[in-house]
């Protein structure tokens, strides 16, 4: 692959199983505390592994992987003989001690401080709490009770600065929450000083996922409160000054992240906003997603498909797809907007080769139209800026440059 395969490279692998099942998971999990299957799933994402070693072999790349993420589901559920054959197995592909970083999601409800002082000793840098509210009621209301004293007693000073960073994600929209309990929640957090934060909508969904029918619609916030929600967190965020990030993360101006908004190098990938070490990223597990260049694939969701393609020595994908010059031209300013809170048209003339002015006629007439006139956006010398209103309209600013978004009729889950 010759220069290529210099390219940073984080490597996402996805573990399925959690030991409890939130009602609010919007994820592809499974619920189990069955050793005997979750060690079947493990034999088998190790022989994935040893899939994409002998690809790179066969191809004589020389990985250059310098990020490692474990999402869920809950990594935390492996035991440590299983983080233990991962860790090793991966050891054959990446020195895992000299990675930019290596991060893990944690459930606080079944982790010890003896188990995060082992990941700490397996190179683990960074681990990330799914908090979503610290109300009492409300954790109850979404079968995942964790009291802030169980979060202090995890992490005292010692247990903290094994770690370059702790993250935790925040949802709102949940079900008893209202404006003043989740004020509450923010104050809670940052007194634990977490150096990265995400504050996410809920998205009620019964109708795909089954379990969210455990939610009482009627205990849910109106719609009207879920902006002054969202905007009550990120101002109390912002006067604690922290870094904002993008749509919706939040870090310390010393973190990686917040050094990198200041240095306006923040990227987005399937895991959300990072530093921008890497673009690209490599999949491994069922629901995984590859994006590396203009290349985009999707692995299986069911486990028994998963297996399936092991057995048969085939990487587990489900479906790709090839961007066009013009969705990677669109890609980098929907990006630019999104990590930058700004697009420098200039910059996009000279990469491409084209003239934004008549490239973007509909698509600068429409933001004058509707965002410049309102002061949510600016344009001065063919740089167009987010103002701080702006920026809690950023995806709809982002979706006038999406042309699938404009041409289908398709039903997005989220804010």
């Amino acid at each position: 692959m010759g220069d290529g395969a210099k390219t940073p490279i984080e490597l996402y692998i996805h573990i399925p199983f959690c030991a409890k099942l939130c009602w609010y998971c919007i994820c592809n999990v499974k619920v189990s505390n069955n050793r005997q299957r979750i060690q079947q799933f493990v034999d088998y994402l190790l022989r994935e592994i040893e899939l994409l070693e002998r690809f790179f072999e066969q191809n004589s790349v020389d990985p250059n992987i310098t990020e490692i993420h474990l999402g869920g589901g809950t990594p935390s559920h492996l035991d440590n003989k299983q983080m233990d054959q991962l860790v090793d197995k991966l050891s054959n592909i990446v020195d895992v001690k000299v990675l930019d970083e290596f991060s893990m999601e944690i459930d606080p409800r079944t982790t010890t401080r003896e188990n995060l002082h082992y990941y700490s000793s397996l190179g683990v840098s960074r681990i990330s709490f799914g908090i979503q509210d610290f109300d009492a009621r409300v954790q109850a209301a979404i079968n995942r009770v964790q009291p802030p004293e169980m979060i202090d007693d995890l992490l005292p000073h010692n247990i903290r600065k094994e770690f370059d960073g702790i993250n935790f994600d925040l949802l709102y929209g949940l079900p008893l929450q209202d404006r003043e309990t989740f004020r509450n929640t923010v104050e809670l957090v940052k007194r634990f000083h977490p150096e990265r934060g995400t504050l996410l909508k809920y998205t009620h969904i019964p109708d795909i996922r089954k379990h969210m029918k455990m939610i009482e619609e009627e205990d849910l916030p109106s719609n009207d409160q879920l902006p002054l929600m969202f905007v009550d967190a990120v101002e109390s965020f912002v006067d604690y000054d922290y870094e904002w990030i993008g749509i919706d993360n939040f870090a310390k101006k010393n973190d990686a992240l917040g050094i990198a908004a200041q240095k306006r190098k923040v990227w987005r990938t399937f895991n959300g906003f990072t530093p921008g070490r890497t673009h690209n990223i490599i999949g491994l597990g069922p629901t995984t997603t590859v994006n590396f260049a203009n290349y985009y694939f999707q692995s299986v969701y069911d486990l028994v498909d998963y297996r399936s393609a092991i057995d048969m020595g085939e990487f587990p994908i489900h479906r790709g797809y090839i961007l066009s010059q013009d969705e990677v031209i669109r890609r980098s300013v929907i990006f630019e907007i999104l990590c930058q809170q700004q697009v420098d048209f200039n910059h996009i003339d000279k990469i491409y080769q084209i003239t934004s002015s008549d490239y973007f006629e509909y698509e600068i007439d429409c933001l004058k139209k509707e965002y410049l006139r309102d002061g949510k956006i600016t344009f001065e010398n063919n740089i167009m800026s987010l103002t701080t209103v702006g920026r809690f309209l950023i995806r709809s600013i982002c979706r006038v440059f999406d042309k699938h978004h404009r041409n289908r009729d398709y039903k997005v889950l989220g804010p």
